[in-house]
């Protein structure tokens, strides 16, 4: 049976999960900071669904879909230019 000092250290562990947690707290908000870099309509009820909701992963899936999808608030619409 093996114990916990037999088992191998890997002095990079601590880095590696910290790294870990990042990546995946900017994943777990990136909904809120589409919606926000985006200025979408309902951005205030889109973050707290997020972190309300986000977790279940289809909460996340649809405050995703949402924000880049949804219309813009009052955002003037520019139209697209072709040629310089």
């Amino acid at each position: 049976m093996l114990t916990f000092s037999e088992l191998p250290y890997d002095a990079n562990l601590p880095a590696i999960v910290w790294a870990l947690y990042l990546v995946s707290a900017v994943l777990y908000c990136s909904p809120m900071l589409i919606g926000f870099a985006r200025n979408v309509e309902y951005k205030w009820p889109l973050y707290f669904g997020n972190l309300l909701l986000g977790w279940t992963g289809i909460g996340w899936a649809y405050a995703l879909y949402y924000a880049l999808f949804a219309d813009l608030e009052h955002a003037p619409r520019r139209p697209l230019a072709l040629a310089a």
